[in-house]
């Protein structure tokens, strides 16, 4: 049986908007037929996410999927390839769950712009990723699947400008497609997610914006998996 792999979503700095990707994610890969369960404590926007999706559920009549919380990290052997664990760990207790990122399978480093990668590379942080790639390497992976995403991000920046660019070749990280500002990727507090609305269109009512929203969860979901 193989280990249901573990992505664990982390900043430097507070306010990035993990929970609000670490939600919309956990859509993407609900859609994609992943059983998702999500450890993320002292995250009372989760709670709330789960009380108003339960309460849509209970009002629509649909089975709109749930993600499964868990009240303690725990690894699970799973042969089905079909369950993942989101780990949504607050900045301030990187450190203290250095455990969860030991068993990361990817590791995703949450920015609202470029200049806060310049944050991610601080000595703390870094000294955790370092200690989270010997992990991954003593388990016998080849390499931690690291990915560096631009959260809340204005249109007209680029993620692929030279310094950031060169910062990946430099401490082995992946540059995802940037996540824009976007009101879809609020509806949270509602309990639904941007990636919802195609199964769901009836609940929903889709906008362009929604659209490229989507999209762009969907093209991150693809991109976690991509060697």
């Amino acid at each position: 049986m193989k280990n249901v792999p573990v992505i664990v979503i982390s900043s430097s700095v507070a306010g990035v908007g993990k929970t609000t990707l670490t939600l919309n994610l956990a859509a993407a890969l609900w859609s994609d037929g992943y059983r998702v369960k999500l450890f993320a404590p002292h995250n009372e926007t989760v709670a709330n996410f789960i009380k108003q999706r339960q309460i849509l559920r209970t009002q629509s009549k649909t089975n709109l999927p749930m993600p499964e919380l868990m009240e303690n990290f725990n690894i699970e052997a799973d042969n089905s390839g079909k369950t993942v664990i989101l780990a949504d760990i607050p900045t301030a207790e990187n450190m203290a769950h250095k455990d969860v990122f030991a068993q990361a399978h990817t590791l995703i480093s949450v920015a609202t712009d470029t200049r806060d990668l310049q944050w991610q590379l601080t000595a703390p942080y870094m000294s955790l990723v370092w200690e989270t790639k010997k992990s991954v390497a003593a388990r016998g992976i080849k390499y931690l699947n690291w990915i560096a995403v631009l959260n809340m991000a204005e249109e007209e920046q680029n993620p692929t400008f030279p310094e950031l660019a060169e910062a990946a070749k430099r401490f082995g990280f992946r540059v995802a497609e940037p996540l824009h500002t976007r009101d879809a990727f609020r509806y949270i507090e509602n309990g639904y997610c941007a990636a919802d609305m195609a199964e769901y269109r009836k609940l929903f009512k889709m906008s362009m914006a929604d659209v490229y929203a989507r999209r762009e969860i969907l093209t991150l979901t693809d991109f976690l998996w991509q060697k």
